[in-house]
């Protein structure tokens, strides 16, 4: 029993006296301590989304033209084949009607 610590001496095993804080004060307390905290997670993600950010590969202006003009090609062309059916489809369901 070498280890105990000073103040568990003068305690003489008994427990510690807690601090009796009113409601009213206790609602604040915690309030502001939810705020704190919320803020603090709000910094720390913020902070994590602008190192992401750092490591990305950004395209160049000529990538970015690229890459726009194969989507809109790819665009473009489906919607023609889209058309095309759809123009098939009506014909032969207009024959069948008649």
């Amino acid at each position: 029993m070498a280890l105990i610590k000073k103040e568990d001496k003068e305690q003489n095993g008994k427990k510690p006296a807690k601090k009796v804080v009113p409601k009213s004060d206790k609602k604040a307390a915690v309030v502001k301590k939810d705020a704190a905290n919320r803020l603090e997670q709000a910094k720390r993600y913020f902070r994590g989304v602008y190192n992401e950010l750092k490591k990305v590969h950004w395209p160049t202006r000529r990538e970015v033209l690229i890459y726009t003009s194969v989507v809109v090609v790819a665009v473009i062309f489906v919607g023609l084949l889209i058309w095309v059916f759809d123009e098939l489809m009506s014909r032969v369901v207009q024959l069948i009607v008649r």
